[in-house]
Parts: C-alpha cells; sequence; structure tokens
C-alpha cells in the first residue's frame, strides 16, 4: 500500500509568478521523473508522490489569503477541485468569464484556455487534476 499525505504541513512554493501559492504533488507520471532524481525530488516537494503509468498529475493547491496564481494556458484540460475556501476564477484572459468558486466548486479548464485564480480574504484549498492528452502534449 502506498499513501502520499498533501497536507499543509508538507506544502512548498510553487515556482515561477504565483504569490501565496503553494503545491503538494500527490501524484506523478513515473517518467516525469528520471530514476537518478527521484531522492532530490523528494526532498524538494517533502515526500515521493505516487508514481503511477498513468496519463495524469495530481497536487494540492494551498492559496493563502490574497494569494494568485499568473494567468497562463495548458496543452491539456485541468480539472480544479475547491475543497476548502473559497476565491475567483478565470478563463479566457483578462476579459473572460469569471467567477466566485467555494469549497465543493469543481471547474474545468479546457486545454489551450488561460486561466488564473486568486483569493481575497479567506483561503483556498483546491485538488488540480492535470489530464494529459497523449505524450505530444506535455
Amino acid at each position: 500500500m502506498q499513501i502520499r499525505r498533501f497536507s499543509p504541513d508538507l506544502k512548498s512554493k510553487i515556482p515561477g509568478n504565483h504569490p501565496g501559492l503553494y503545491g503538494v504533488p500527490i501524484q506523478f507520471q513515473r517518467a516525469q521523473i528520471p530514476p537518478e532524481k527521484l531522492e532530490a525530488f523528494a526532498r524538494r516537494v517533502n515526500g515521493m508522490p505516487l508514481l503511477l503509468d498513468a496519463e495524469l498529475q495530481v497536487e494540492v493547491m494551498y492559496f493563502d489569503p490574497h494569494a494568485s496564481m499568473e494567468e497562463h494556458a495548458a496543452d491539456h484540460p485541468i480539472l480544479f477541485l475547491v475543497i476548502n475556501g473559497q476565491g475567483t476564477v478565470r478563463i479566457g484572459g483578462s476579459t473572460g468569464e469569471k467567477r466566485e468558486v467555494q469549497a465543493g466548486d469543481a471547474v474545468l479548464w479546457p486545454a489551450h484556455t488561460d486561466h488564473t485564480v486568486w483569493t481575497g480574504n479567506e483561503e483556498l484549498h483546491a485538488i488540480v487534476i492535470n489530464a494529459f492528452q497523449d505524450k505530444a502534449s506535455r
């Protein structure tokens, strides 16, 4: 049996221009991490994520109050599952659709579509599932 804890005490800063955004990888594709780098990766992310031969990646994101994720697009669809708190999501760029989200909400970001998340006075925790469509999309 494999168990991966993803509690906030294991979070690490997500690289890039994402103020107040932290994460814990829960599951990675085995092929994404070269065997010689497994140990260093596990140290950097406070433990080894579950490694599967699957076309998906799962992580948890922790947004502090007044945090934001830089707007960007991905080459694959992403499912964003809010499990705690509340915030705002937007898809489609600066003039795109904007919605308030809270615990219990699921958001689907289509591939190749700009998306962002930010919080106000409350934190937000979300499970993020990256659904890679094929090896060429990575």
